[in-house]
């Protein structure tokens, strides 16, 4: 039975990564083929598509009654970006990461402001529908501010781009083609987080094993790796601005929209091994990313002790420390 349930949980992991990574690769391509600049396709719609898996499954749970999958898996998640992901750019970096200015100016200070916003409003353990509302309206200042500050929107050489991208034609004559694998896409990710919730449960009552404490370390890292896998190419390739940029963008995204969301459906409560342990190391991730980036420049060093204070997080978690 076990077994059963390890599989289930597995496959259904898989298929809420797969799909949201299908749904926001054909969503790129409508967005360029309606004209939209490369930018703000990737500050909105690319970002929201990475956040996709921690969305649906903590829509899913609410449905399920489990509230406190929420709080566990956007605290796991943002623990998981901001020092794993991170940590593992800049080991990957033959040279460290080098930060670009704007990221410093526009994305640092709202991945600060948003987790203590959250941060603050968690205290009394519960995200209630005010706070929700707060939330889901901070995300919208974010989402205008983005935009607003996009670089080289007046740029000619963009503006000659999306022109020949529309004069080619060659994305709007598939455009029903996308459509169609973008609702498919849908349909597999709402049915694979009924089922990862589904698991959750199930594994947890088996193994004794509470179902915070596989959210936030296993499901949180699960639905992480789009983040993980996209900033290691990105390093790879030498754009170390979007292997950063991925995680300040996807954090904000998670602590506003992926709590706010839910939270204006159902209060959302906060379990308390997740509020002693994983709530402080969240304010901890935060300061450390900010404080390594601060120079403009992630070192190897730097990267290695961020992957050490993960495995500390990890151990005090499952009970270990």
């Amino acid at each position: 039975m076990i077994l059963f349930w390890i599989i289930i949980f597995a496959v259904s992991l898989f298929g809420l990564i797969k799909s949201a990574d299908y749904f926001t690769e054909y969503s790129e391509k409508i967005g360029l083929a309606l004209g939209m600049s490369s930018f703000i396709v990737g500050a909105t719609i690319v970002a929201i598509g990475t956040s996709l898996p921690e969305l649906v499954s903590s829509l899913f749970a609410l449905g399920a009654g489990t509230t406190e999958f929420v709080a566990d898996n956007i605290i796991g998640s943002n623990i998981a970006n901001a020092l794993l992901i991170l940590g593992i750019a800049g080991v990957v970096a033959k040279k460290g990461l080098k930060i670009n200015t704007s990221l410093i100016d526009v994305d640092l200070p709202f991945f600060f402001m948003s987790m203590a916003v959250f941060g603050y409003f968690a205290l009394d353990k519960t995200i209630s529908l005010v706070e929700g509302v707060a939330l889901l309206a901070f995300f919208l200042v974010f989402i205008m501010y983005s935009i607003k500050s996009e670089p080289g929107a007046n740029d000619k050489d963009e503006m000659a781009d999306i022109t020949k991208h529309n004069k080619n034609g060659k994305h709007s004559k598939h455009m029903v083609k996308y459509i169609g694998i973008i609702l498919v896409s849908v349909a597999v990710l709402a049915l694979s987080a009924k089922y990862l919730i589904d698991s959750i449960l199930s594994l947890s009552e088996l193994l004794k094993i509470s179902s915070s404490t596989l959210t936030i370390t296993v499901v949180a890292f699960g639905t992480s790796l789009p983040e993980i896998l996209t900033s290691i190419a990105a390093v790879k390739r030498g754009n170390h601005g979007m292997a950063i940029g991925n995680v300040l963008g996807s954090n904000t995204f998670n602590v506003l929209l992926i709590a706010g969301l839910p939270a204006v459906i159902k209060p959302l409560a906060i379990d308390p091994t997740t509020f002693v342990i994983g709530l402080p190391f969240l304010v901890m991730a935060t300061f450390i990313a900010i404080f390594v980036m601060f120079d403009n420049h992630i070192r190897r060093w730097e990267g290695v002790a961020m992957l050490f204070f993960y495995a500390v997080f990890i151990g005090k978690i499952v009970g270990l420390m």
